[in-house]
């Protein structure tokens, strides 16, 4: 590695997704790795932490072995992005259209594999539905997990994905919006990331305040600037940006304001962590839980001659008054391991003034 000890400043831009590296047998062409080594110098939020010059000497050597120097880019991206930004081949399922995904990378797991996926599935709606009865029918129970959606950037696939799991979260919240409800948990233990607009928008009924508004809700900062998140009449927006739109089918709880606990812990990565930070400095909101992953910063795609991509971790996220380093976010309430952190999350939400006066 070529790593340098000189304090990071941050860098530029949008974008959050949280994708596994590429298999260990696919790298991009020496003229790529040079265009990776370009783009990282001039945009890595921790770009200051590798030294450019020499890992670039060492891809042009002319002796280079590109199955050899390949590692040492790799461990580049790992070390500028804090672990977040990722080399895509262009066979990965989101670099490609709605029609061809099909083709690349489309089969199935084996069977082991899927016995695996599906006991993990039940152990986790098992979890979940003791934590659901723990909390009781008082409160209301929001489980969000990752979310990728369908086709690249702003694809109509893409489009069409975000805006049905926005929907999704909102339905779900409108059916659970019953009189007896006086106060909501919002579980994000699980959600690894993806792309988090579709969270935000899903879940703006619960990110209202009392006055039925939900303004900024957080940032991506830079050491020159900072780009506001807004939700808005059924839009989340991106400063002046419209990025998704539910229109007229947007919900609003019977009680804005209500009392919100957030869960979230070691699992919960970049979008999960975006949206942890939404409801950070909301009134009447209390988090619950362990520190998260520790990738609360923001990545934009930069797309290579050769169809693959670059994940550019450019910017810092915030919450809506402008707190936050990137790292991990840490809990207003921590629970141990072996605690409950639904009866902690019910005991606290109990305890608000909308839940007493609804005894």
């Amino acid at each position: 590695m070529f790593l340098r000890s000189r304090c990071t400043r941050p860098a530029l831009l949008a974008g959050v997704l949280l994708a596994p590296m590429a298999n260990a047998q696919e790298m991009p062409a020496p003229p790529v790795q040079l265009r990776i080594v370009a783009v990282l110098e001039r945009e890595a939020l921790y770009r200051d932490k590798v030294d450019w010059q020499a890992l670039r000497t060492r891809l042009q050597a002319p002796d280079a072995d590109p199955a050899k120097t390949w590692p040492l880019l790799r461990d580049a991206i790992v070390v500028s992005s804090g672990g977040h930004g990722r080399w895509l081949p262009a066979s990965y399922p989101l670099l490609q259209s709605s029609s061809s995904r099909a083709t690349v990378a489309g089969s199935q797991p084996p069977p082991a594999t899927q016995r695996t996926h599906e006991h993990r599935a039940k152990q986790q709606r098992t979890d979940q539905q003791r934590d659901m009865d723990t909390v009781g029918r008082r409160i209301g129970w929001m489980t969000v997990g990752a979310f990728s959606g369908g086709g690249p950037g702003d694809s109509v696939a893409w489009q069409r994905a975000s805006v049905a799991f926005a929907g999704t979260l909102q339905d779900a919240i409108r059916s659970k919006d019953r009189a007896e409800r006086c106060g909501w948990v919002v579980d994000l233990r699980r959600n690894t990331g993806g792309n988090m607009w579709p969270m935000l928008l899903g879940l703006a009924p619960l990110l209202e305040d009392a006055g039925g508004n939900a303004p900024r809700v957080g940032a991506f900062t830079t050491a020159g600037s900072e780009r506001s998140w807004f939700l808005h009449g059924g839009v989340v927006w991106l400063e002046q940006k419209n990025l998704l739109d539910v229109g007229a089918a947007a919900y609003r709880l019977r009680h804005p304001g209500a009392p919100v606990a957030v869960l979230f812990g070691p699992r919960t990565a970049s979008a999960g962590e975006a949206t942890a930070l939404a409801f950070r400095g909301r009134a009447n909101t209390r988090s619950f839980g362990q520190p998260t992953a520790g990738v609360s910063t923001g990545n934009r795609t930069e797309l290579l001659p050769d169809g693959s991509a670059l994940l550019v971790t450019g910017n810092v996220m915030v919450d809506r008054n402008g707190q936050g380093d990137g790292r991990k976010i840490a809990p207003d309430v921590v629970i141990g391991e072996g605690e409950d952190a639904a009866a902690a999350a019910r005991d606290w939400l109990l305890a608000q003034p909308a839940c007493a006066r609804a005894t």
